[in-house]
């Protein structure tokens, strides 16, 4: 087993590939990290057991893998878990098997955890593709995101978010009894102790195509699991719960404000076009009742 060449003094990165019967786009994701030029790097593969050509493409790339392994699991958080426990770097991140790193993004990220060591988590900007990887809609997120902005919406690219190894663990791991938003939960509590930076670059690719699963954003099971992690996370601003309730249906209606800003900003002919691709017919306006119903 070849493991990456490392350079003394910069952090060793480590990438979990979870990937469950996506063949079609494992290989891809598999090269991005590949390709990076940042060489203090190591990649993980935890396969689900697939029964496509994922394994037959996991084993052809396997000597640049510290580990992989190809059998069941409990699910898509779960892998996760597997993988870090592995992990020997000093930086995390995960990588889903239909995503993929852009150039120069481990070294971009490296760069800022080796010369700001007071950093815990660095995040990007990120790029929405088709499924045959063709940019769809960049996303520009805040250089300052506070926790209550997160809150109300997850404006994080899980692609592009790297953390170091000791937020992690005084935080982790990630919750497995939640299929969606696991990210989102990860990322709230994280929020509430660390010392976090934005890159202004885009680092990474998010795929969207039927089979993922922010395609299921118009269902009510989609949609329970994203309220029961900001109800998990609200703080309670007042004794009364009926008063807390009031407060944050409010703070709730504003920042559906923010996130129409924020969709203007980046381009809202492309948002638009994006979303009448993933939800058409009924779907959209079934989507649309979804995001305006409040959590709280």
């Amino acid at each position: 087993m070849t493991l990456a060449p490392q350079k003394t003094g910069c952090p060793l990165i480590s990438v979990v590939i979870p990937s469950y019967n996506q063949g079609g786009f494992l290989e891809e994701t598999i090269r991005s990290v590949l390709d990076q030029t940042y060489p203090n790097r190591e990649i993980i593969v935890i396969d689900g057991g697939s029964s496509d050509e994922s394994v037959q493409i996991i084993k052809r790339y396997a000597v640049h893998f510290r580990y992989w392994v190809s059998e069941p699991d409990r699910g898509q958080s779960h892998a996760i878990n597997k993988g870090f426990a592995l992990a020997m770097g000093d930086v995390l991140a995960w990588l889903n098997s239909d995503d993929t790193y852009l150039a120069g993004a481990l070294e971009a990220v490296a760069h800022v955890f080796e010369n700001a060591p007071e950093i815990d988590l660095v995040y990007g900007d990120y790029l929405d593709t088709d499924p045959g990887g063709v940019p769809l809609r960049r996303h520009h997120l805040f250089s300052r995101l506070s926790y209550n902005t997160l809150l109300f919406h997850d404006y994080l690219g899980q692609p592009a978010t790297f953390f170091r190894r000791g937020l992690y663990k005084s935080v982790g791991p990630i919750d497995e009894a939640l299929h969606s938003h696991m990210d989102w939960d990860l990322w709230l509590r994280m929020w509430k102790v660390a010392r976090v930076r934005h890159l202004k670059r885009v680092l990474a690719t998010s795929r969207l195509h039927m089979d993922a699963k922010t395609s299921q954003e118009d269902t009510e099971r989609y949609t329970a699991s994203g309220h029961l992690v900001q109800r998990r996370h609200m703080p309670q601003r007042f004794r009364s719960d009926f008063a807390n309730r009031i407060w944050y249906r409010i703070m709730f209606i504003l920042n559906l404000g923010v996130r129409a800003w924020v969709v203007m900003r980046d381009n809202p002919f492309d948002y638009i076009k994006l979303l009448r691709q993933r939800f058409p017919g009924k779907r959209m306006w079934t989507l649309w009742r979804m995001r305006l119903r409040s959590p709280f």
